[in-house]
Formats: structure tokens, sequence, C-alpha cells
């Protein structure tokens, strides 16, 4: 037994040695999950919605407005057009007319309604 004595200690030395000397470093944080990747927007169409316009004697800003809505940032396909226009004593009517005419492709639903006298 004394000479396994020897052995033993031998074999415990290092393990005990280990804890002498510097104090062990910490243990490094465990490095943070990577956030998920951002979600593709949605596939989803916008909503169709409905511009009516309603114009009488307006053919100095007609080309105004109708110019704002050519440059909406809203899909045109997603934008109906109702239009209405009656009794007129200046050219809005031709104006809108031509207009409509000439963007009703672009649009998802254009209607006219003109009325040129009183009913």
């Amino acid at each position: 037994m004394a000479a396994s004595a020897p052995l033993l200690l031998l074999l415990l030395l290092p393990p005990l040695l280990r804890g002498c000397g510097a104090a062990p470093e910490p243990p490094e944080p465990p490095e943070p999950e990577p956030e998920p990747p951002a979600l593709p927007e949605s596939a989803l169409l916008q909503p169709t919605v409905l511009l009516a316009i309603l114009a009488r004697n307006s053919a100095h800003t007609l080309p105004h407005v109708l110019g704002c809505i050519e440059r909406l940032s809203y899909p045109k396909s997603r934008i109906a057009l109702w239009a209405a226009t009656d009794h007129n004593i200046d050219n809005t009517t031709a104006i809108l007319r031509e207009w409509l005419k000439n963007v009703q492709h672009l649009y998802h639903d254009v209607e006219w309604r003109p009325m040129e006298e009183p009913v």
C-alpha cells in the first residue's frame, strides 16, 4: 500500500494544483442570438380606394387637381375614379372628359357622370 500512495499522490497532484495560482478567468458570456431577419412586406394587395371628383365651373383649378391625383404615390391599379359634373358655363366638362379618357386604362375603374342640363 505504501507504494501505491505516491502513485495516488501523482495522479491527484495536477487536479489539486489547478486551483493554485491566478484565479481562473470567468467564462465568456454566450453570444446573443442574432435577430431574425426582417419579414418582407406583405404580399397582400393594398385596398382599392374610390376618389370622387365633383366639379362645377372648375376649369381654372382642374389641371392642378388632376395633376395631384396623377402624382399620388398609391398604386393607380388600386384607385377607382368617380367623376361628376353639371351646369358648367366654362370648359370643365371637356377638360374632365378628356383627362378621364386618357387615364382610364391606368385606374381600377373609372365612372363618368356628366350632366349638361338639369333634370
